[in-house]
Parts: structure tokens; sequence; C-alpha cells
């Protein structure tokens, strides 16, 4: 019995991918093997005889950790197993999965045996990932307001004609003499009119820059409005007939409609350059929305020609594009499919589709957004 426990801990000592430790009831090391020498930077002569909280917690643990374990010793109440950021000897952090045991718990000397394994450089993938993911959200989101600031400059320019027409007037009438109180009140009226609507166009633009991350309860008409009035310049300047089916307006989520908004835009400008890029004439924009078993179903769907077969299951990959590298970076549809499949927690695919639509057959991208 004793040769076989001496090769369990010759096991335990040499075995290199999960760190092992052993400390006594005043949180002195007993055991630290080569695995933890490798974590935390602290060799095994070292270690022996310090106390935990002196070589590898950090500052903001040291006082939870020390009641946590004494609550073990004194009242048997374990300490769970989970991911922790512990010290290395230099200063930097070792990311942890940790399990701990204690052993001769009924005695006067329990020992407490703690198994980490590390979790570092999975931590740091993670993290890298998160970063990388912020930029393409932030270059998605940058492209959004590109496309709205062309919006609003277009719907801009017919109220600010209106109002250098109006003011201009004002002046004529002003120089000969012949400004009555009726076209002043006219002029002024229109001039008011033609600044709201600028000031509206405005508000609605900041709205959408300050949303944030929350679950509201919306109407998801609403949305669907509200996007299509955000690019309502960019639809009329490019001659995009809207057909919206909805079986009525109170469809209800709770979710983030900033972020569902944000895809809209994406879908509805990718759908824009398509017919642009493949000159199409007549163009159309379907929208639909049903509610099926607890779900709710939205589609778009566009007359460009539909998109390449060979390119359909690259669609949603990060900075994949088939524009001029002037005018797409290829996160819009990557940063859509991240919204919806991990923000929202609701599945988006794309097809192509044929169809009728007043006796006219047509081809196109078929968007499809469960949620």
């Amino acid at each position: 019995m004793e040769k076989e426990e001496k090769k369990f801990i010759q096991l335990i000592s040499e075995i290199p991918n999960i760190a092992v430790q052993g400390y006594n009831k005043n949180r002195e090391v007993i055991f630290w093997n080569k695995a933890s020498e490798m974590i935390y930077g602290y060799s095994k002569e070292e270690a022996i005889g310090k106390k935990l909280e002196d070589l590898i917690i950090p500052d903001f643990m040291r006082v939870d950790v020390i009641a946590g374990i004494n609550n073990w010793y004194q009242n048997n109440v374990p300490i769970p197993a989970g991911k922790l950021p512990l010290r290395r000897k230099n200063g930097t952090t070792a990311y942890v999965y940790s399990s701990h045991v204690m052993l001769n718990e009924s005695t006067n000397n329990p020992e407490m045996f703690c198994i980490d394994i590390d979790l570092t450089e999975q931590v740091k993938k993670d993290e890298e990932l998160k970063q990388k993911d912020k930029i393409l959200a932030f270059q998605s989101k940058m492209a959004s307001l590109g496309e709205m600031l062309d919006n609003i400059a277009h719907q801009w320019r017919q109220p600010l004609s209106s109002i250098s027409a109006s003011a201009s007037s004002l002046k004529l009438r002003s120089t000969l003499d012949c400004l009555d109180e009726e076209s002043l009140n006219d002029s002024i009226d229109s001039i008011v009119k033609a600044t709201t609507y600028m000031s509206n166009t405005i508000e609605d633009f900041r709205n959408f820059v300050k949303g944030t991350h929350e679950k509201k309860s919306f109407n998801l008409y609403d949305i669907i409005r509200y996007s299509l009035e955000l690019l309502d310049g960019t639809i009329r300047k490019n001659d995009i007939n809207i057909v919206l089916s909805i079986p009525h307006n109170e469809i209800k989520l709770v979710s983030f409609p900033n972020e569902l908004v944000q895809v809209l835009l994406n879908i509805i400008a990718n759908a824009k350059d398509a017919m642009i890029l493949n000159e199409i004439k007549k163009r159309y924009l379907f929208i639909t929305i049903k509610e099926e078993n607890k779900k709710v179903y939205i589609e778009l769907k566009d007359n460009a020609g539909g998109i390449k077969e060979d390119i359909l299951p690259k669609i949603f990959e990060p900075y994949f594009t088939t524009k001029h590298k002037s005018k797409g970076t290829g996160i819009g549809l990557y940063m859509a499919y991240k919204l919806i499949t991990e923000s929202m927690n609701g599945d988006i695919d794309v097809e192509n589709t044929s169809y009728l639509y007043e006796d006219k057959e047509f081809t196109g991208a078929l968007f499809k957004i469960v949620l």
C-alpha cells in the first residue's frame, strides 16, 4: 500500500498539465507539484511553507479567500470550483479553473488541496476575439452611420431649397417694398416646417447613435417603419419600391431594438447596392412579417438577381465582400449575423428565390430572420 501511495504522489508531482497544491490549516504550502511551478513561477523550494495568500492570491481576493477557507475548516462549507484570476510570481495573471478537496477534515490537522487547470491562453484568445468583435461592431456602426448621413444629406436638399427660396422671396419683397403680412407669415411658416422636418431627421439620427444595449419591449412594426424612415432619403433617391406585408401592427418583442435596426439597415443597404450594381430598372424590396408558434419571422427580399451560388455560403463571413474596396468592407452582414444569433438569440439565413409580383417574375436574395 505504501508503494502504491508513493507512485501516486510521484504521478501527481510530475503531471505536467494539472497544478496541484496542498495547504495546512494555516494556509501554508505543504505540497507543490511541477505544474504549479510552471503556472505560478515559484519553485517548490520557494513555495513550501509560504502562505497561500502571499503567493498566488491577488489583493482584491485576499480577504474573501481567507474567509472561505476558514469557513470550510470551521463549518464544513466547501469552496465551490470555478474560474479564478490568480497571481504569478512576476505579477502577471494566470487564469485557472480551480477545484478543491479537503483531507483529514475531521482531525486537528486538515489539509486542503487545490487542483488547477491553466486557462490563461484560452482566456487570451477569448479576449482577442471579443476585442476583434468590438472593432468589427464599431466599423459596422460607422458604415451604417455613413449610409444614414448620405440619407440625411438627401433628405435635407428639399427643405434647404425651400428655406432658401422663402428667404430669397422675403429679401426680394423687402427690397421692392412689397412685403405684406400674409406673405411674411407664409414664408415664415414654410421655413418653420422645413426646419422642423430637418430637426426630426437629426433626432432620428441621434437616437440611433445613442442606442444602448438593453433589452426592451417594442412593437416590431414600429421598428420596421423607423428603419425605413432612417433610410427614406436613400430609398427615394434610388427609386426603391417598398412592399410591406404585415398581418397587424401589434407584434411585440422583448429584445434589442437598436441592434435590430442596425441589422435591417445593413440588409436594406446591401439590397440597394445590388440593385444599382446589376442595373435593375424597376427596383423592389419586399418586407414580410409573420408570427407563428411564439416566434416572429422577418423576411426581406429584393429583385436584384440573387447571389451567386458559390458566394452564398460565405455571405456572413467577416470581411467577405463582392464590392469594390471603396464601396464595401464585408462587415455589415457579418455583424448582422452576430447581432441576431448571439445578442438576440435568433437565427438568420439567406437564399436565392424566384417569385411573381404583379404578373412579373423576379429573382433576388431572401433574408430570413427568426426571433
